[in-house]
């Protein structure tokens, strides 16, 4: 066994660094170890781990859940400012009225207090000149009276007016702020939909990429057959897992209609959308439903590639003598090479085995 080779997943490295390096991030080996990868780089949204910054901000792009993490934050603070600026606005109002009711009372308190001292005034008048000429006079003081009553009753009835104009006055303040706090509170409902307008919007979305004319559910295997067949190549084959996510995305999953079969709705969590044949927008967790599909005709073609490459290797390495070493050593290398990639690729549909190839698949069928 090489010195540079993990125990657990037999995965053979150039150096001591690189094989430390894959014992403590490899997510693929610590979880056949019992371990989890433990990082400072975690996605608030999801709260999935990563290696590195730059790893979790490629993820932060697609990853739903700190989108929406994202545009409630944003929404919130938004909703925020109007309500402070509503509330300014309606503090200025009633500052306003109240400084207009405090002026207009001044001035009614003040014409009636005038008219009081000058109601007093003329009293005393009439009853100096009253003593004076009682009797010459008094016809005349008593039309000054009547007058001045007369007058003091308009005066108090326009001051009713006025008092009663103040209380509607209030009562149309009152009514104004209510319908403020009521709005402020429409738009407080109205952000809590904002995420289901959100997840509508989502699906719509999703609808208009998914094909509705070729669908999973409508894959024969003999058609994947000959697709792979004609199109999977020995280049394809040494890609590994990742390849072949690339080129089941583009000759199986992109429809002749420029839509796809599958799309990913969720990176983090593996999750994908289809349409079935009746039309309705399904979930296919880890693309279960496409593995399932695609194992047979995956699994016949890379044998007979793998077949092919070792049949190839052999015959040359018959053919060559005992002592080029170097050659028979590179052989040897390329023949251990294919085996992995074979067993690499037979296990692209095993959840313990198959992270490369999905999520190859998540990013290039992420929407």
């Amino acid at each position: 066994m090489s010195q540079n080779e993990c125990n657990i997943c037999k995965t053979i490295f150039k150096s001591k660094y690189n094989l430390k390096s894959h014992l403590t991030t490899n997510k693929k080996c610590l979880k056949l170890r019992g371990l989890e990868l433990t990082s400072n780089f975690v996605c608030k949204g999801c709260n999935a781990p990563f290696v590195n910054n730059k790893n979790m901000n490629i993820h932060l792009d697609s990853c739903k859940k700190y989108i929406i993490l994202k545009v409630k934050e944003e929404y919130d603070i938004k909703m925020q400012k109007i309500a402070e600026e509503k509330k300014l606005e309606i503090h200025k109002i009633k500052c306003e009225n109240i400084q207009a009711l405090s002026d207009l009372t001044d001035k009614f308190e003040k014409e009636i207090a005038d008219i009081k001292l000058s109601h007093s005034n003329l009293i005393k008048d009439m009853i100096i000149s009253h003593k004076e000429d009682l009797v010459s006079k008094k016809t005349k003081e008593h039309d000054e009276h009547t007058k001045l009553q007369v007058r003091y009753e308009e005066l108090k009835d326009r001051y009713d007016i006025l008092e009663k104009q103040h209380e509607k006055t209030i009562t149309k303040l009152e009514l104004k702020i209510a319908q403020c706090d009521a709005f402020i509170q429409t738009l407080a409902r109205e952000g809590s939909n904002k995420v289901t307008t959100t997840n509508n919007t989502i699906n719509n979305t999703i609808r208009n990429q998914l094909s509705s004319t070729y669908t999973v559910e409508s894959l024969e295997p003999k058609q994947l057959e000959d697709t792979m067949r004609q199109h999977y190549t020995e280049s394809d084959f040494f890609g590994g897992q990742k390849r072949l996510a690339g080129f089941c995305v583009d000759r199986v999953i992109k429809t002749p209609d420029d839509k796809m079969m599958v799309c990913c709705t969720d990176t983090a969590r593996k999750k994908f959308k289809i349409l079935d044949i009746q039309g309705n927008l399904k979930e296919d967790i880890e693309a279960r439903l496409l593995c399932k599909k695609l194992k047979v005709p995956v699994k016949m073609i890379t044998k007979e590639i793998y077949d092919t490459v070792i049949d190839r290797i052999e015959k040359e390495r018959d053919r060559l003598s005992s002592d080029d070493r170097s050659r028979r050593e590179k052989l040897l290398d390329d023949s251990m090479r294919a085996q992995q990639m074979y067993m690499d690729n037979l296990n692209f549909d095993d959840l313990n085995y198959n992270q490369d190839f999905m999520h190859e698949l998540c990013v290039l069928l992420n929407v």
